[in-house]
């Protein structure tokens, strides 16, 4: 009997052995193409999502992206607009006509973001103005790969194939949150429709502001059930705005999202609901979200009649 169990504890060792000689299973990253004629940029920009875990591929002008959609296949174009040879958007023109339906962010110098409601039949997921933030950026490049990829499940699912580019606002689950309605009071306009652009996704309709007094009469004319709320905004700040929206809708959740350091405690002390620093956890914050809007609503008669109540820290490095 001793025998036979060394022989099956070397067994085991053995076969232990062999499986941690093993490749480990490859993970196909998701490959991007870079189109931009200043060389500069190209470099800055490849580097940056190559540490953020993408295949990155370049190339300096519009024909040489063409050719290369044709040859390879990429989850990602992010292209200028003026560039030799084909300008971004004759290009992206091109790309649809072909059928292609690869999801495109334009990052320029001459277009404004609104611009992407003027190009609609291009079917672009952003525009972005140059110079941007990093991380806004990134986070835009994400939102727009994860409704790329909702799509194709949605038409695997469906057995059917459709030529039209995936929406960066994508439709809503049939699931909706029972309290579905948020308001975003921001100036920056990529941190709007980065976070318009989630919260769709999750089923939510939004109301943007971009600033205090925007803020101010949406929530006053939609009723939203929460509002995300920046605290460095033009006309009204965004103590002053949860001031009035406390004293108009004193039980409205609020969670502050801000670039601005040290605010914590003030957000503890006038009761808001939540609070997070800027780089946003996107994850985090929308589980926030999710959790005030289906609350009841006797909870938030805790922030003005218990004065236990505590403003929660939503931390960006949060798993």
């Amino acid at each position: 009997m001793k025998d036979q169990s060394l022989s099956a504890d070397a067994q085991r060792t053995t076969s232990d052995a062999i499986a941690s000689t093993r490749p480990p299973t490859l993970v196909r990253l998701q490959k991007i193409l870079v189109a931009d004629d200043n060389e500069s940029f190209r470099k800055a920009i490849s580097s940056m999502l190559t540490r953020a875990g993408f295949d990155v591929n370049v190339v300096s002008d519009g024909e040489n992206a063409w050719d290369e959609l044709q040859q390879e296949h990429y989850d990602l174009l992010v292209t200028d607009n003026e560039m030799p040879c084909l300008a971004g958007l004759e290009l992206i023109k091109q790309i649809r006509e072909a059928g292609k339906i690869i999801p495109v962010i334009i990052v320029s110098g001459s277009l404004s973001v609104e611009a992407v409601h003027d190009y609609a039949e291009l079917q672009i997921a952003a525009i972005i103005p140059k110079p941007f933030n990093h991380w806004e950026f990134l986070t835009m490049v994400k939102i727009a790969l994860r409704a790329s990829e909702r799509d194709t499940d949605a038409k695997r699912s469906h057995h059917y194939v459709d030529a039209h580019a995936p929406h960066i606002m994508a439709h809503a689950t049939k699931n909706l949150p029972l309290h579905n309605h948020v308001l975003i009071a921001d100036d920056d306009a990529v941190v709007r429709g980065s976070l318009a652009a989630v919260l769709q996704s999750e089923g939510y309709e939004v109301y943007e502001a971009s600033n205090g007094i925007e803020a101010v009469d949406h929530a006053i004319k939609h009723k939203p059930d929460l509002v995300l709320l920046d605290l460095n905004m033009p006309h009204a700040d965004g103590w002053t705005v949860f001031s009035e929206l406390d004293r108009v809708t004193p039980l409205l959740p609020v969670i502050v999202i801000t670039a601005r350091p040290n605010q914590y405690q003030e957000a503890v002390r006038v009761g808001m609901d939540a609070f997070m620093e800027k780089p946003l956890n996107i994850p985090v914050l929308v589980k926030a979200v999710k959790r005030l809007t289906n609350e009841d609503e006797h909870r938030h008669d805790n922030r003005i009649t218990n004065r236990a109540f505590v403003t929660q820290m939503l931390r960006s490095n949060d798993p």
